[in-house]
């Protein structure tokens, strides 16, 4: 597949993706009886990570979903990222508010920078100025992309 191929996928994946988070955040976020005791919450850990082709620079995102309610906002990032690595939020801070942890409340996009073959497992945080808490994720950079 030509380099000017993964640019057009690459955009419409960007496009989809801001499309469902939009649609995501139009909707009232849910408690049920899964969800931590009252006033606490949850990153919750959904096993994200991506595989890429080494020496490329990427654009990815990787979803925060909380379980639980919480009445400040919350805040959220990543941490451990390789070297040159840019990261935007399309809604930031998270509003108070409850959800079930079955939905995406936000994402964090970036780019990475071309990067050497290997494992990098960076962390997505969350912070209501009193807990931070964090999950990790994966960045397999190999041969191509596709895990």
């Amino acid at each position: 597949m030509s380099r000017s191929t993964f640019g057009v996928a690459r955009l419409a994946v960007g496009l989809v993706t801001a499309l469902a988070l939009v649609l995501v955040g139009s909707q009232p976020a849910t408690a049920t009886g899964s969800t931590p005791p009252p006033g606490s919450w949850q990153l919750t850990n959904i096993g994200q990570r991506i595989c890429i082709p080494a020496d490329e620079s990427w654009w990815t995102y990787f979803w925060i979903t909380i379980d639980g309610e919480w009445s400040t906002p919350i805040e959220v990032g990543a941490r451990g990222l390789p070297a040159g690595t840019t990261t935007s939020l399309p809604h930031a801070p998270i509003p108070p508010g409850s959800s079930d942890g079955s939905r995406a409340l936000n994402l964090i996009a970036m780019t990475l920078p071309p990067l050497p073959f290997g494992v990098y497992q960076p962390e997505l945080t969350a912070s209501d100025g009193v807990v931070t808490q964090s999950v990790p994720v994966t960045i397999k950079v190999q041969e191509r992309w596709g895990c």
